[in-house]
């Protein structure tokens, strides 16, 4: 297996029938071996960098070359070379076994989906709750679920990008895309992960505000620091880690589960609201809003670099099976993770829908709010329902707030390849979420309405720019392969979903915008132009492991040639 390297380094193809003619029967043989990953389908990156290694336990995870090779890994424009995520060291290594469905098997893959889904239990969520349960009662329940629906279609996605081509989303949109453009997703990404943290520390303060008093910004400043709990935990491995969240999810669910029992809701109405489309008058911006308080943004990164930590059997001959069998056990556990979380968020939507009720009924005043959701249950359920509430909402906040720094950390170390020790990189890469998010949490802890307002919003603009790379990277055979690439109905599909998804976050966008004077609509006006804009380019853009010295952009002036990126990255169209 040879190619050529270029004088601007260019990548060059390799036929796939060359990687089985040189695979081995023994893979515990002397010979090095190179990552199979620094192969994408037949394009074999520019070896900015190189390094050479021996015989390790990861084998099978290699493809044997002559005794003097090197391994070459995917490289930048800047000649950096993609990380491994923060579990490489405790990857929980899956065996191919061709047979029918194996709850042995299923074990192993549960996990990743659980992660995913507290960014849906976060407070910013818990508080969509108790603002649907006060507008709409139990009438969006249908919505609800539909939202946790499409949100398991997007979420399995994720997860399959990260399977097949064993990099997670963050590292494709850097391989893919120029670097100023990179960095426009680096900053929007970090932007909607500190807006996420920002509800997600002022949930947890005011959890413990509950319990023990304290000021809220006192309890920012706690959950700021305890959160570094998250760096010990790291070290004791991805399962332990797993198991951790998952016992916090279910502290919650346990919570408001006991709550809505004792609370006795209505089940006629709970049921009608479960299957009867309808959306009450006055709450059209409620509804957009429970979508898009599902769908997040850094979920898509965190999930798709997560299914990392399973070590499949990528060995020529069982690969393709092993990917395949990844994807089937893993749809199957996100999809039990996400209704898992559909069943927490129904809980407190109903237990407030009860609440709200019975206080309506006595005359009782009240305020939906995160922070007095305590009081409206102590007014109904007695006093120590609020302390089951604040231990719920301090569970899924701390939850939420080591999830939110996780996926800070992968989305960094993927845009800019940090080649530091786990312990910095994890330090370095939360201190770029956490902190701004701590100065902001202090500076508007006591105007938290405006504050989640402003968030949503930043969280709507930013799903738009991050789920069109996804779609589209899936639609490449030179990404995932010919044997994975969507077919017609899946790109049918897929162009549905963002457009829905673009359609519906551009109306949250303009719904909070004031349109009382003229320069206002100007302003509106311009926005939409830019947004629009931004997002023709992101799905117009023709992804370099797709291009050929044959497109315009080479021919192109000087301006569109670095507007593509095209002026230190080309293609070669020969193969061997």
């Amino acid at each position: 297996m040879k190619g050529h390297r270029q004088k601007d380094h260019t990548p060059t193809l390799v036929s796939s029938s060359s990687i089985a003619e040189n695979w081995p029967d023994d893979t515990g043989s002397g010979s090095e071996y190179v990552e199979l990953d620094t192969i994408v389908h037949g394009v074999k990156m520019s070896p900015h960098a190189t390094r050479t290694r021996s015989n390790t336990d990861d084998s099978d995870n290699k493809l044997p070359v002559s005794p003097h090779a090197v391994v070459r890994e995917i490289t930048f424009d800047d000649g950096s070379t993609a990380v491994e995520d923060a579990f490489q060291e405790q990857h929980v290594k899956i065996d191919y076994t061709t047979g029918r469905f194996s709850l042995k098997k299923m074990w192993q893959f549960i996990g990743p989906g659980l992660l995913v889904s507290q960014a849906l239990l976060d407070p910013g969520n818990i508080e969509s709750d108790i603002s649907q349960a006060d507008v709409s009662g139990y009438k969006l329940l249908w919505l609800l679920l539909i939202a946790h629906i499409i949100c398991i279609f997007v979420q399995s996605l994720a997860a399959r990008l990260g399977v097949i081509t064993g990099r997670h989303l963050a590292q494709h949109i850097r391989a893919q895309y120029p670097l100023p453009f990179a960095i426009v997703f680096w900053l929007l990404s970090e932007l909607a992960i500190i807006g996420a943290d920002i509800q997600e520390v002022i949930g947890t303060a005011t959890a413990l505000h509950i319990l023990t008093g304290l000021p809220i910004w006192a309890g920012v400043v706690i959950t700021a620091v305890d959160s570094f709990i998250f760096l010990y935990i790291q070290r004791f491995g991805v399962r332990v880690t797993e198991l951790v969240f998952g016992l916090l999810i279910t502290t919650l669910a346990v919570c408001f589960w006991v709550e809505m029992f004792l609370i006795k809701p209505d089940a006629r109405e709970v049921v009608k609201g479960m299957v009867i489309p309808r959306i009450p008058e006055g709450s059209i911006v409620q509804a957009v809003g429970i979508v898009g308080c599902v769908l997040m943004p850094h979920n898509l990164y965190l999930h798709s670099a997560l299914v990392g930590s399973r070590k499949l059997d990528r060995r020529q001959e069982t690969r393709e099976g092993a990917i395949r069998e990844a994807m089937r056990y893993f749809r199957i556990e996100t999809s039990i993770s996400l209704i898992y979380a559909y069943l927490i968020n129904m809980a407190v939507v109903i237990v407030f829908c009860k609440a709200f009720d019975v206080l309506r009924a006595s005359g009782t005043p009240y305020v939906a709010s995160l922070a007095d959701g305590a009081i409206v249950l102590s007014n109904v359920l007695g006093k120590g329902s609020k302390y089951v509430y604040a231990i719920g909402l301090l569970a899924i906040g701390q939850s939420t707030t080591m999830s939110g720094t996780l996926s800070g950390q992968y989305v960094t170390e993927g845009f800019w390849n940090m080649p530091i020790k786990p312990w910095q990189r994890v330090l370095v890469t939360r201190a770029i979420s956490l902190v701004p998010a701590l100065i902001v949490a202090l500076a508007a802890s006591v105007h938290m309405d405006l504050l989640s307002e402003i968030i949503n919003v930043i969280q709507a603009v930013v799903l738009s720019f991050t789920i069109i790379p996804l779609l589209k990277l899936q639609a490449h055979a030179e990404i995932v392969g010919p044997e994975f690439v969507f077919g017609k109905i899946a790109r049918i599909a897929a162009a549905i979903l963002t457009l829905a998804i673009v359609t519906l976050n551009a109306y949250m966008v303009v719904s909070v915008i004031p349109l009382n004077s003229p320069g206002m609509y100007v302003a509106l006006v311009a926005v939409i132009v830019v947004y629009v804009a931004v997002l023709s380019y992101t799905a117009a853009f023709p992804l370099r492991s797709v291009w050929n010295t044959r497109t315009l952009v080479d021919r192109a002036p000087a301006p569109i040639r670095w507007l593509f990126g095209r002026s230190s990255f080309s293609v070669s169209v020969d193969t061997v």
